[in-house]
């Protein structure tokens, strides 16, 4: 069989692959973890105020970044394909979507749920590849796929209400994979376009939040050093990300992505004190689906190689 030049190289060079899982680890450790903090810690700004900076304060960065990387020549080639830039700005929507949302929930500690949405997001991702772009799914995926789905109506049943906040963000973050797939980029030169796209939006809300008085830039000098760095609370790990993807095979990286809800949920319920009460079956379908959605993907990946 033939393997990836991704996997040769690995074999060859296993230092690169441990780095590769730090990197990773870092990263989505990051994510669940400081992430989930950071917000908390600036539980008094308004939602909108933070997604505004989380644009405002990372574009500096990305722009850095995208630099430093030498890759102003294809963003700049990006950016005049007229297709390309339609679909990263419907990108750049859902993934403020999935911003707002994240924060929201961690403002009204309900990151449990948040949690969840993550747990059950490779498996709308699957269903979503399925349904739109025709990918066909293994019998252990359409197992995974419905004990996901059996696990929200549980949810429902249980809480009286649908698990808005988990369903956003699977399917916000779903949808934001499946547009990205059809833009050929970078991941950093894809959000530095997304940005580049949200600046004036997110220029006027803040403008608008001023003229309402609704917020605490320069009016608290802690808060206000809180917004400045969330440009670098939101772009570190996904450069963390970045470097690992590049270093490590798809299955083990599948792996990795489920430390970040699980972080999360340790942070609801050790730190914050968040109650789990009836959610537990809900959540043991999840792990479950989860682990054979894992079995499967790694199985896969062997048979390939």
């Amino acid at each position: 069989m033939v393997r990836s030049m991704e996997a040769v190289e690995n074999q060859q060079d296993p230092s690169r692959a441990t780095l590769g899982v730090v990197e990773g680890i870092v990263a989505y450790l990051w994510w669940g973890i400081i992430t989930t903090l950071y917000f908390r810690w600036m539980k008094r700004t308004d939602p909108l105020e933070l997604v505004a900076w989380r644009v405002l304060g990372g574009l500096p960065v990305m722009l850095v970044v995208v630099q430093i990387r030498g890759e102003l020549p294809l963003l700049r080639k990006i950016l005049r394909d007229r297709r390309a830039v339609f679909a990263l700005f419907i990108s750049g929507l859902l993934i403020l979507l999935n911003w707002l949302t994240f924060i929201f929930a961690v403002l009204n500690e309900r990151i449990t749920e948040a949690s969840l949405g993550y747990y059950i997001n490779p498996l709308v991702s699957v269903a979503l590849g399925a349904i739109f772009l025709g990918e066909k799914l293994r019998p252990l995926q359409w197992l995974a796929v419905s004990l996901a789905g059996v696990a929200v109506m549980l949810l429902a049943l249980t809480t009286g209400s649908l698990p808005w906040i988990s369903l956003v963000l699977a399917f916000s973050f779903g949808g934001y994979g499946l547009v990205r797939k059809q833009v050929k980029a970078e991941s950093e030169v894809g959000l530095c376009i997304e940005m580049l796209l949200l600046l004036l939006p997110m220029l006027a809300l803040q403008v608008w939040l001023t003229a309402s008085d609704r917020t605490i830039f320069l009016t608290d000098a802690p808060l206000t050093w809180g917004l400045l760095i969330g440009g670098v609370v939101t772009v570190v790990p996904l450069i963390l990300f970045s470097r690992s993807a590049r270093k490590l095979r798809l299955a083990t990286v599948g792996l990795l992505q489920y430390i970040a809800p699980t972080a999360q949920l340790c942070v609801a319920v050790w730190l914050v004190g968040e109650v789990i009460g009836d959610r537990w079956p809900a959540l043991i379908l999840i792990g479950l689906a989860v682990l054979l959605y894992s079995f499967d993907s790694i199985r896969a990946h062997r048979n390939r190689s």
